[in-house]
């Protein structure tokens, strides 16, 4: 297992992390505002108050990741992995995921507030 990276209240905006392995990181209340995170290991990482808006997490694993209070509005969701994440007070405000992906992060706590924009929601 690799070591988890200390990231914690960091400016990573517009950073490039895709198909990085952040596996168990440190990322409490880290700025990753427009991030590409595609396929990108968040396991079990601590993303608590963290700044996800507009990041691109598409095919990423947040299995098990602590993401409470987290922004990721206008994120892309699409396609990652939310099981037993903890998102109890994340905003996802016009993120995009799939249908079942919104109803796992709704009953995780998330909160939805609007539901994302027509012209950008995918398919279902």
């Amino acid at each position: 297992m690799p070591n988890p990276k200390p990231l914690a209240k960091k400016d990573l905006s517009r950073v490039n992390l895709a198909s990085d392995d952040l596996h168990g990181s440190d990322l409490h209340e880290t700025t990753l505002h427009q991030a590409t995170l595609v396929e990108t290991n968040l396991e079990g990482a601590d993303l608590t108050r963290a700044d996800l808006s507009k990041a691109n997490l598409g095919g990423a694993s947040l299995r098990d990741a602590s993401a409470q209070e987290a922004n990721f509005e206008n994120s892309d969701l699409r396609d990652a992995d939310l099981s037993g994440a903890r998102l109890d007070g994340a905003r996802m405000r016009g993120a995009r995921m799939r249908d079942e992906q919104r109803a796992e992060a709704e009953a995780a706590g998330a909160f939805m507030d609007d539901p994302p924009d027509p012209e950008i929601a995918s398919p279902t």
